[in-house]
């Protein structure tokens, strides 16, 4: 299970590193960027729902992981739809941006 994890992880970074950082961003990347980020969901909730079974985690704080997990997973489609990625977390000052909006210089 950890190995198909690591797996899906590595396919999205190489996916995500392949993208160009400047220029129109490619619609059909990012539908795959966001199947790809659908599998990674759901192979997250399995593994919450395996750590419940094995008793590393009750099931009321799998519950909340997973509820924050599933509304992440939304915005990242919703970004996605509209032809951005932000990437996968919310890093102080750090982020960045894929769009079609013009970048000021």
């Amino acid at each position: 299970m950890r190995r198909l994890a690591a797996s899906v992880l590595a396919l999205a970074l190489l996916v995500l590193s392949a993208a160009p950082a400047l220029g129109a961003v490619d619609q059909g990347k990012l539908n795959e960027i966001k199947a790809l980020t659908q599998q990674m969901y759901s192979i997250k909730a399995q593994i919450i729902d395996k750590e419940v079974e094995a008793g590393i985690l009750d099931q009321t704080k799998a519950e909340k992981i997973k509820k924050m997990m599933q509304e992440r997973q939304q915005k990242i489609e919703q970004d996605i739809d509209k032809g951005e990625f932000h990437g996968f977390g919310h890093k102080k000052g750090g982020g960045h941006k894929h769009s079609n909006a013009q970048r000021p210089e």
